[in-house]
C-alpha cells in the first residue's frame, strides 16, 4: 500500500511540474507578444507625430515648396520618423503626406491627404495599418 501512494503522489507531481512548465512558457510567450504590439503602436503613434509635423511644416501657406517636398528626419520619443509631402496624381489643392515612424525595430507607415482651403491646409483622410 506504500508504494502505491508514492506511485500515485509521484504522478501528481508530474503532473504539477509539467503545469507550471505549460504556464512559464505561455507567460513568456504572452509578454513576447505583449511587448511586440506594444512597440507596433509606439511607432504608430510616433508615425502620427510626423503627419503632425508635416502640417506644421506646410503652414497657412500654399506653394510648391509646402505641397511637396522631400524626405524629413525627426527623432521623437526615443524612435525616429521620416515625413514627405507629394503632390503626384492629386488635385491641385492637395498633398498626400507618408509618414513612417519607427519604435523598437518596429515601422510602421501612415498616409494623410491634405486639401488646402480658406488659407490653411486641412486634414482629409489618413490611413492607418492595423497594428499586427
Amino acid at each position: 500500500m506504500g508504494t502505491s501512494k508514492i506511485a500515485m503522489l509521484s504522478g501528481i507531481y508530474l503532473i504539477l511540474g509539467m503545469y507550471t512548465v505549460s504556464f512559464t512558457a505561455a507567460d513568456r510567450n504572452n509578454s513576447s507578444i505583449s511587448e511586440s504590439v506594444a512597440n507596433s503602436i509606439q511607432a504608430e503613434q510616433i508615425a502620427r507625430t510626423g503627419i503632425s509635423l508635416a502640417m506644421t511644416k506646410m503652414g497657412g501657406t500654399y506653394s510648391l515648396a509646402t505641397r511637396s517636398y522631400a524626405n524629413q528626419t525627426a527623432s521623437v520619443m526615443n524612435g525616429s520618423v521620416v515625413y514627405s509631402a507629394s503632390q503626384s496624381g492629386l488635385p491641385v489643392s492637395q498633398s498626400q503626406v507618408t509618414s513612417t515612424g519607427t519604435f523598437a525595430g518596429k515601422t510602421i507607415t501612415v498616409k494623410a491627404v491634405f486639401s488646402y482651403d480658406r488659407n490653411r491646409w486641412r486634414l482629409i483622410r489618413m490611413y492607418v495599418p492595423p497594428v499586427a
